[in-house]
């Protein structure tokens, strides 16, 4: 829950995330998400219509965060696998990708030293239109990247969050 609010400190634009469509439920949660930028994503689908949303962002010029593990990592050894969304939108809008890497937090502790570390920058080319061929390879290149980063950044932090921006 606190990843999204370690990037938005350090990324001096507004970033728009995505997020899993249960945290809209909540009408509070809503409210406070949506002025925050944020829309929802039905996780374990194809969601066309966030797919949608997340290019129209990216086209108008604001930044978007997402995680493409789709979850939570609790290990500090590596990172998930990663779904296909991030490199989808990139191919087809042409924006570049930065992997995020969040290490640090530890669960109930407010005073925490936390790291968030940013990777090469990752060129898909475009905008045009995507293969599944051409989204795999861009996941290749993300996971490829966050692995890098990992490895460089395993300090034996339990908690290590992967996101990227586009």
């Amino acid at each position: 829950m606190m990843d999204p609010v370690a990037i938005a400190v350090v990324v001096p634009r507004p970033v728009h995330f995505m997020g899993k469509v249960e945290l809209f439920r909540n009408p509070v949660l809503r409210f406070l998400f949506t002025r925050l930028h944020g829309f929802p994503v039905r996780r374990g689908l194809a969601d066309r219509e966030a797919i949608r949303t997340a290019q129209d962002r990216v086209k108008a010029g604001h930044v978007l965060g997402i995680f493409p593990e789709g979850t939570r990592n609790t290990t500090a050894e590596d990172h998930l696998p990663l779904q296909g969304g991030a490199s989808l939108i990139a191919i087809k809008t042409g924006a570049p990708i930065i992997p995020v890497v969040i290490s640090g937090f530890k669960p109930f502790k407010l005073r925490q030293p936390v790291r968030v570390v940013f990777g090469r920058p990752i060129d898909l080319g475009g905008p045009r239109r995507a293969t599944k061929a051409d989204v795999l390879e861009g996941t290749k290149a993300i996971s490829a990247e966050f692995s890098y980063l990992l490895s460089r950044n395993n300090q034996g932090s339990r908690e290590i969050q992967s996101g990227t921006l586009v």
